[in-house]
């Protein structure tokens, strides 16, 4: 099993190697997590994280994580090309084609054995689902044509209000 998902699938790691209180709870079988267990890594620190090839030249971010039902990451959506998000693509790799290594100061590295041309070739990937993000982003969108809509229509009233006061100009005595 992989670490990050050890971590974000508490149930499928010993409980040996955890820290754990446990708890007053009805049937007495709860058992919480007091600490992070060591080696193992949370899921946001690879949202937005640097992926780098096998040269070292930075080819991506992570933007996503697909999992499995049985709580396994079994993808990787990865952010290529653009600039700071604009005209980025999702390109989604097998979580096994990730390495990890410790960079000179202890960092984390992600590595994939592809090149840049080739993950802007690779097809764009496409969620079936949509995150809380992505619906706000949809609606904002929506409300955004909608405003756009109403300020016309107001602007058109407005012409012809206008045209209809110069039209109907009161005659001089």
């Amino acid at each position: 099993m992989t670490m990050l998902a050890s971590v974000l699938a508490v149930g499928f790691v010993p409980f040996a190697s955890l820290a754990v209180a446990q708890t007053a709870n009805p049937n007495n079988s709860l058992r919480f997590v007091t600490e992070q267990p060591s080696g193992e890594w949370m899921a946001h620190v690879f949202f937005g994280a640097k992926v780098q090839n096998a040269a070292g030249e930075v080819i991506g971010d992570i933007n996503d994580l697909v999992f499995n039902r049985a709580g396994q990451i079994n993808v990787v959506v990865l952010g290529v090309g653009g600039l700071l998000g604009v005209g980025e693509k999702d390109v989604a790799v097998p979580y096994s084609a990730l390495s990890f290594k410790a960079g000179p100061d202890g960092a984390r590295i992600i590595v994939v054995a592809l090149s840049l041309d080739e993950l802007k070739l690779a097809p764009v990937f496409k969620a079936t689902e949509k995150t809380s993000y992505q619906m706000m982003r949809d609606k904002a969108v929506q409300l955004s044509k909608q405003a756009t809509e109403k300020a016309v229509e107001l602007k058109d009233q407005a012409v012809k209000s206008v045209e209809g006061m110069t039209t109907e100009a009161p005659k001089k005595p």
